[in-house]
């Protein structure tokens, strides 16, 4: 038991993946390069008002396989994850905008089946992404419907707890919404998220996250 204890501890020791970090950075720079090229060449009327927002969300991550491992004994286990975001959209032309977002995250103990868990731990992250959305409803109505989505990259920084192990990891997003506007409050929205995210973490073979969230936005005058 003490030796599958000392290669369970191992193999969840885990070093900067500076390949998967240079893709991931290199892919969400050219999503932007286009994204504001296309801007530049559009000659509609353009809203030059950003929007803050604070967002949070509940998910359950699954984690696979670290290192290779043998797939009879480390085999797939959920996580549960919670996150709270601080948002600035930046608008380039209606209905496109910019992202920028700061998240504190904390993932879950696994649960102990078969001797052996995924260790829990916590951190921080920076996403960039960008962002897309269109009206549902009349704009004569006074209850707005927008349907949109964001997507774009995370670069995190995660602490495993009760251990000084500090890891980097890369990672992508997509995030469909759902936002709801009141005439009565012009500047404020919440919005119902679905989270999806991806991770490039090189100790495991696959970890991602599903889940649910929402998200107040207030927009600046």
């Amino acid at each position: 038991m003490k030796d599958k204890i000392a290669v369970a501890d191992r193999l969840i020791i885990c070093n900067i993946n500076n390949n998967m970090a240079r893709k991931t950075t290199l892919l969400v720079l050219l999503l932007l390069t286009f994204l504001l090229q296309s801007a530049a060449a559009d000659s509609g009327e353009r809203t030059r008002r950003p929007v803050l927002g604070i967002g949070a969300k509940g998910a359950v991550a699954v984690a696979d396989d670290p290192l290779g491992g043998s797939p009879e004994f480390f085999t797939p286990k959920a996580q549960a994850v919670g996150a709270l975001t601080a948002l600035l959209d930046i608008p380039l032309f209606s209905p496109l905008y910019l992202g920028i977002g700061f998240q504190l995250h904390g993932t879950t103990i696994s649960s102990l089946e078969g001797g052996w868990v995924y260790k829990s731990h916590w951190g921080g992250g920076f996403r960039l992404s960008a962002g897309y959305g269109f009206l549902l409803s009349e704009p004569s109505r006074p209850l707005q419907l927008t349907l949109g989505a964001n997507a774009g990259g995370s670069f995190n920084v995660d602490l495993y707890t009760f251990t000084t192990l500090f890891f980097f990891y890369p990672g992508i997003f997509l995030e469909p919404y759902l936002e709801l506007n009141h005439s009565r409050r012009k500047n404020s929205s919440i919005a119902l998220v679905l989270p999806i995210d991806y991770y490039f973490r090189r100790d495991l073979e696959f970890y991602g996250s599903i889940g649910i969230g929402a998200v107040w936005r207030y927009t600046l005058q």
